[in-house]
C-alpha cells in the first residue's frame, strides 16, 4: 500500500513518473503532460517533508535562474497585448522547469541509470521510425511529438551527446551494453542529419573538441571516439544531399540579421518586460528576394527571443541559468566514470541550448525538457555526494 508520507514510496512513484515522461517525449504529448503533473504532485508532497526536516534542498544560482525565468514570464504576460496568449507560452517554461527540480531531487545512481536508458531507448526507437517515414515521404526527417525539423534535431543531438558520454565514461556499463548504445547513437546521428538542420551540430562538434583536448583516464577512448565521430558525421552529411547542400549556405544567416534587428527594436519598445510570450512576429519586406513577404514567429536565437518577449527580466534569468550551470560544472569533481558520464551529458545539453541557441530558439519544447532533465540529474547526483561527505565529516568531528 502506498503511503503518501513515506519517502521511499514517493521516490518509486516519482521514478515511474519520470520514466513515463522520458519515454513519452518523442511519442505522446498527452502522456508527457500526465506524467509531468504526476511528478510535480509527488515533488510538492516531498517539499512538505522539507518543513519537517526529512529531506533537504539547497537552492543555487541556476535554481533561482529557472524560478526568475518563470516569474519573468508571468510579469511579461501581465503587460502583454494579449495576456492569455502570453500565459500559454509560460506553460512551456513551466514544463521544462519542473523536470529540472524533479531530476535534482533524484540522487540514486540506479534510478538515474534507468532514466537515462529509458531516454536512450525511446529516442533510438523514435529515430528509427523517423528515418523510415522520411524515406517514405522523400522529405526531411521530423518527429511530430518533438516539433518541427529544427526542434527534432536539437532533441536528437542532446540525446546523442548523452549516449556518447555514457559510452566513453560510464563504469556502470559493460562492453555489450555500450555496443548496443553505440548502435543507438549511430541511428540517432543518421536521424539528426536527415532533419537537414545544422545549428544543433555546433554543440556536438564543440563537445567533441572539448573531449579531444581533455585528459583523464579515458583519454585514449575519448580521443578515438571523438575522431571517429568527427569523421563519421561529415560523411553522413555528404551522403545525405539535402544537408550537404545546405551546410555551406549563408542565406539563412543573412535572414537572421533582419529578424534579430526586429527583435532589438521590440526590446527598445519594452525594455523591462518585453512584448509577451507568443507575441513575436516578423514579416520580411517584399524587397528581400530570398524570403519576400515570409512571416516568422520565432527570433531564431534564444537570446533575441528572450529579449524581445521577456525583456531584461528574461535576459537576466537566462544569464543566471548560464552562470549557475558553468559555475557548478567547473566546480564538480568526479570520482567515478558514471559521474563523468552524467556531467558531460549535461554539458552537451548546455552547449546545444546556449551555443546552438545563438542561431536558434532552443529553450522551449521537448529539447528544453531533456536539457533541464540532464542538468537536474547532474546537480542532484553531486549535491547528494556533497551532503554525504559533510555527514561523514560531521560524524568524524562529533563521534
Amino acid at each position: 500500500m502506498l503511503k503518501l508520507y513515506d519517502i521511499s514510496s514517493l521516490d518509486k512513484v516519482k521514478l515511474f513518473g519520470t520514466i513515463l515522461m522520458v519515454i513519452s517525449l518523442p511519442f505522446s504529448e498527452s502522456l508527457k503532460s500526465i506524467s509531468m503533473f504526476l511528478i510535480l504532485f509527488i515533488f510538492l508532497v516531498q517539499l512538505y517533508k522539507l518543513y519537517k526536516k526529512e529531506i533537504k534542498i539547497e537552492l543555487s544560482v541556476i535554481h533561482y535562474g529557472f524560478i526568475f525565468l518563470l516569474l519573468s514570464a508571468l510579469i511579461s504576460s501581465m503587460f502583454a497585448q494579449n495576456p492569455v496568449k502570453s500565459l500559454k507560452g509560460t506553460k512551456d517554461i513551466l514544463f521544462y522547469t519542473i523536470p529540472f527540480f524533479i531530476a535534482y531531487s533524484i540522487t540514486n545512481e540506479k534510478h538515474i541509470r534507468v532514466i537515462l536508458w529509458s531516454l536512450y531507448i525511446s529516442t533510438a526507437l523514435a529515430a528509427l521510425s523517423g528515418i523510415f517515414h522520411s524515406i517514405q515521404i522523400h522529405g526531411p526527417l521530423e518527429i511530430h511529438a518533438l516539433g518541427n525539423q529544427n526542434y527534432t534535431a536539437m532533441y536528437l543531438v542532446i540525446v546523442i551527446i548523452s549516449m556518447i558520454s555514457t559510452i566513453i565514461f560510464s563504469d556502470k556499463e559493460t562492453k555489450f551494453p555500450k555496443m548496443i548504445l553505440g548502435v543507438f547513437a549511430i541511428l540517432t546521428i543518421v536521424a539528426a542529419v536527415m532533419t537537414a538542420m545544422r545549428s544543433s551540430f555546433l554543440g556536438l562538434f564543440l563537445l567533441m573538441m572539448i573531449l579531444l583536448f581533455s585528459g583523464g583516464r579515458q583519454f585514449k577512448a575519448t580521443k578515438l571516439i571523438s575522431l571517429v565521430l568527427l569523421s563519421l558525421i561529415p560523411a553522413i552529411m555528404y551522403f545525405y544531399k539535402p544537408m550537404w547542400l545546405k551546410l555551406f549556405s549563408t542565406t539563412s544567416l543573412v535572414s537572421r540579421l533582419y529578424i534579430w534587428q526586429h527583435a532589438l527594436d521590440l526590446l527598445k519598445e519594452s525594455p523591462v518586460t518585453g512584448i509577451g510570450l507568443n507575441h513575436f512576429k516578423y514579416t520580411f519586406p517584399l524587397s528581400y528576394a530570398p524570403e519576400a513577404g515570409a512571416s516568422y514567429f520565432d527570433a531564431h536565437s534564444v537570446y533575441f527571443q528572450t529579449a524581445s518577449q521577456m525583456g531584461l527580466l528574461g535576459l537576466v534569468s537566462i544569464f543566471l541559468i548560464i552562470s549557475g550551470f558553468l559555475h557548478q560544472w567547473l566546480k564538480l569533481k568526479t570520482t567515478s566514470g558514471f559521474e563523468r558520464a552524467v556531467k558531460y551529458s549535461a554539458l552537451g545539453g548546455f552547449l546545444v541550448t546556449f551555443i546552438g541557441g545563438i542561431l536558434d530558439t532552443t529553450l522551449h519544447h521537448e529539447h528544453a525538457i531533456v536539457f533541464t532533465l540532464l542538468t537536474g540529474l547532474m546537480f542532484g547526483l553531486f549535491t547528494n555526494k556533497e551532503y554525504s561527505r559533510e555527514a561523514t565529516q560531521d560524524k568524524h568531528n562529533h563521534p
